[in-house]
This record gives structure tokens, C-alpha cells and sequence, in this order.
């Protein structure tokens, strides 16, 4: 098994960023964060921060967005359910990955999304 990390070590939470297993990539939850901590603008803006990261992430493996299979969406609320699909739509095309998505009670860092990615090599 082949473990990456990247974000984990400057958080100090112990998770693994990405765990890879055979074909398959999870990549932990991704909150849309920079260098200067949680993006400002709203779900919009956190959720393109989440894609940048995420392509950072996946080009660790020579991977990109055609890679991801599946993703579980967290939302703060679920009121922002179709804000976040337009935002998300700019990342993806057809065939979309598998997902589902969640409304929850608070998320890390006061952020507004988190996702979880799987991709496949």
C-alpha cells in the first residue's frame, strides 16, 4: 500500500491525505483551503479551491479529473445543494463520477464543503 501526504502533517490531524491500494486512490475529505487558510467567497469559491487541490493531488499519481469515480459531497446546508452543483459542473463532464451528497451539521475549519474522492488508475 502506498500512502501520500501532503496537508496532514501542517494540520496535525492524523489522517493520511491519500491511500492508494491497488487500482484505486481514496483521497481523504478536501475542504476548499490555501495556504492562508479557508477561502472567502462561499460554497462557490471553496469548491474551486477544493478542485485546485484536488488536481495538485491527483497529478501526484499522473492522474486528472477523468480518473474520479466516486465522490461523497458534505454540505453545511443543504440549501446550497444547487450553487454546488453548478460550481461542480465546471470541473466535471459526462460520464460523471458515482456520488452522494450530505447535509451536516458543521465542517472543519468553518468551512461550507468537504469531498471525498476515489479515483481509478
Amino acid at each position: 500500500m502506498k500512502f501520500k501526504t501532503i496537508n496532514s502533517d501542517k494540520s496535525g490531524a492524523p489522517y493520511s491525505d491519500a491511500v492508494e491500494f491497488d487500482n484505486l486512490i481514496q483521497f481523504s475529505g478536501i475542504l476548499g483551503m490555501n495556504e492562508n487558510g479557508l477561502v472567502s467567497g462561499g460554497v462557490v469559491a471553496e469548491v474551486d479551491q477544493i478542485f485546485k487541490n484536488l488536481k495538485d493531488n491527483l497529478a501526484y499519481y499522473d492522474l486528472d479529473f477523468s480518473n474520479v469515480v466516486k465522490c461523497l459531497v458534505l454540505l453545511k446546508s443543504i440549501e446550497d445543494y444547487d450553487v454546488f452543483n453548478e460550481a461542480y459542473l465546471k470541473h466535471f463532464s459526462k460520464p460523471y463520477p458515482t456520488r452522494s451528497c450530505f447535509a451536516v451539521r458543521d465542517l472543519p475549519k468553518g468551512g461550507n464543503v468537504e469531498i471525498e474522492f476515489v479515483a481509478h488508475k
